[in-house]
């Protein structure tokens, strides 16, 4: 399935404050330094939970004009597209570098839209 195919058939629903606030501490452990690499078992789990938020966030951003995304996210959806195409990969840290990859890209999707959603600041009336 293309990358394409994923976002057109995923929910359209941006999520809310709170559930990208999650989706970023998501992305914070699995982006964890090398001495806390986690053991097969949490390294899958991580790679589920990047797999659901990716799909959901990509087709967030997919859903909006080219114009208003900006190269950042550009640049996270080829990163995300040749990650799905690609899968972990081989070599001894294949399994690690993998959901840090995927986290990296939902961490650009996820700032992206925190910011698109963060409200502006208020200046009453004078």
């Amino acid at each position: 399935m293309t990358h394409q195919k994923a976002a057109d058939s995923a929910p359209t629903v941006v999520p809310s404050a709170s559930e990208l606030e999650l989706i970023a501490l998501d992305c914070d452990r699995a982006l964890g330094g090398f001495e806390n690499q986690p053991g097969a078992a949490e390294n899958a789990r991580q790679v589920a939970i990047m797999l659901d938020h990716g799909g959901q966030l990509a087709s967030s951003v997919t859903r909006l004009p080219e114009a208003e995304r900006g190269v950042r996210v550009a640049g996270a959806l080829q990163d995300w597209a040749e990650l799905l195409d690609r899968g972990p990969g081989d070599g001894p840290f294949a399994n690690w570098t993998y959901p840090r990859a995927l986290a990296r890209a939902v961490r650009s999707f996820t700032q992206f839209l925190q910011e698109r959603t963060r409200p502006g600041p208020f200046w009453p009336d004078r």
